[in-house]
């Protein structure tokens, strides 16, 4: 359900265009590469409100072109696959040309891949019960996946797969239990974390336990050395780093009580001194941890993720095809939404009025604005063909949806992140001119809390800080006294915009 990471992010990771060349590059490398997938593919909510069905059906279908055209091999489908519908399941899987794989729900449980004369078993198995709330709208109802996996391991290896991939689009213990309990199994790829970044392989039982990337913003690499028959042996540098990152917890845990022990008297010496050389063991351990060689003998893997960040050049067609996407939404909206307004006010309730309306009064406060990044919110929009965009504009325009404010096309005079952004809407304010309660109508001082819930969020907003960025929108007139300064300055301490007039 991804094409691109949020543009407001202050170091996007992701993006299927960057992914594409990361794919034409280990392609070139190795050969004999496959491109599997699993969990949520052509949606990334279960749910999807109304006015949203057009865009993230475009954007469904702009994903299914690029990833036919990635060579997809197979995927085990997610909860939010069926946010619109058996018929557009249906319709959406059939176009990306690849198995969807899920043993357990009616469907195509094996696909067998050549790797060079090889034959790897790629098996998918998933749960469609999503984190909250009920199953999608057509969802197929699923068996137990350890028991089908069973079933299709044993297949693959009757049809001579020599490795057997399980995708596995369940919750984690579904596929620890796989990975512990299914007998031929070599590794376990689960899916629907929130991890970002994919930890090591993990040692369950005979087999390994890998995980697939969130969003996008890494691309899991399973690298399979094929020498004789036997198991695997893991010659991951993630799984060296993770045994380093164990091993400094235990040395620094233990250096700490040692320091202890030794200012303590009462403590036995001959038990101090074995502690010591336990701490030299573990140095020693540490020391000698390095990048693992391939082994001598028998087969092997080096697990990576490769963190997709925006050092990896786009793939120029792909980067084209979201590009399309995006002009085509945004006239359909334009459109589609020409008409549409916010809720009227009501009755005795305060509406948002413009920035106008504050410049009257708060010159000094206008001008600081101007100069801030909230003053162009909507131009970043307009410059990349997303000002109509559903999933972008609210969080650039003011008052977006609510009594009196904007909407996706209606929004003259409320563009940016303007005053009643952050202030609340200011009608009571402005009618209240001259008189003594006039404070108590408007917000004089907004949260942490409620910056971070409106507009930046994690996903929008990764690197948010309230201390750091509220110097960045405060000064002479906004926040600070008259005359104390330019603004940003991070020095004069904050007081209300008000308390300047």
């Amino acid at each position: 359900g991804y094409l691109e990471p949020c543009g407001c992010q202050q170091r996007p990771l992701g993006g299927i265009d960057r992914i594409a060349r990361v794919v034409e590059n280990e392609r070139a490398a190795a050969p004999n590469a496959a491109l599997v997938a699993a969990g949520n593919l052509f949606f990334s909510e279960p749910r999807i409100e109304e006015r949203m069905l057009y865009q993230e059906r475009a954007k469904a279908e702009s994903l299914t072109g690029i990833l036919t055209g990635l060579h997809l091999a197979a995927f085990a489908p997610g909860p939010s696959d069926f946010a619109m519908g058996p018929d557009t399941w249906r319709r959406l899987s059939e176009s990306v040309r690849a198995p969807a794989l899920a043993a357990n729900a009616g469907m195509q449980g094996v696909r067998l891949l050549d790797a060079g004369g090889a034959k790897v078993g790629i098996v998918g198995v998933s749960d469609f019960r999503p984190a909250v709330g009920d199953p999608a709208q057509g969802a197929p109802a699923a068996t137990d996946p350890v028991e089908a996996t069973r079933t299709a391991v044993a297949s693959a290896r009757a049809q001579g797969a020599t490795v057997v991939v399980v995708l596995a689009s369940t919750p984690r213990r579904a596929a620890r239990s796989i990975a512990s309990s299914v007998e031929g199994v070599d590794f376990v790829v689960a899916a629907r974390e929130e991890a970002n970044a994919a930890p090591p392989p993990e040692r369950v039982g005979r087999a390994y336990l890998l995980t697939a990337p969130n969003q996008g913003k890494f691309l899991g690499v399973l690298d399979l050395f094929l020498r004789g028959d036997g198991a695997f042996q893991d010659a991951s540098e993630s799984s060296v780093q993770a045994g380093r990152a164990r091993l400094d917890a235990r040395i620094t845990e233990l250096r700490d009580r040692l320091a202890g022990w030794e200012r303590d008297p009462s403590v036995d010496r001959a038990a101090v001194a074995t502690q010591r050389e336990r701490l030299a063991d573990l140095e020693r351990q540490r020391g000698n941890l390095a990048a693992p060689p391939a082994p001598a003998t028998g087969r092997y893997f080096r697990a990576r993720a490769i963190e997709v960040s925006t050092d990896v050049a786009k793939l120029p067609a792909v980067a084209t095809q979201i590009a399309t996407y995006f002009r085509n939404v945004n006239e359909h909206n334009r459109v589609e939404y020409a008409t549409l307004r916010a809720p009227s006010p009501r009755r005795g309730v305060a509406f948002y009025t413009g920035i106008e309306s504050c410049h009257d009064c708060h010159e000094e406060a206008y001008d600081v604005w101007r100069a801030t990044p909230h003053s162009h919110a909507y131009r970043t929009l307009e410059d990349v063909s997303k000002n109509f965009n559903l999933s972008c504009v609210g969080c650039h325009v003011t008052g977006y949806r609510q009594p009196g404010g904007s909407e996706v096309v209606q929004n003259e005079g409320l563009r940016d992140v303007q005053c009643e952004s952050c202030h609340g809407p200011g009608s009571a304010h402005v009618a209240a001119r001259g008189a003594a309660p006039r404070r108590a109508t408007i917000r004089r001082q907004t949260t942490a809390e409620f910056c971070a819930t409106q507009c930046h969020t994690p996903e929008h907003s990764d690197h948010f800080n309230y201390a750091q960025y509220l110097p960045r929108i405060l000064g002479p007139g906004h926040g600070r006294p008259i005359g104390s300064g330019d603004a940003g300055t991070a020095d004069a301490a904050p007081v209300d915009a008000t308390d300047a007039h």
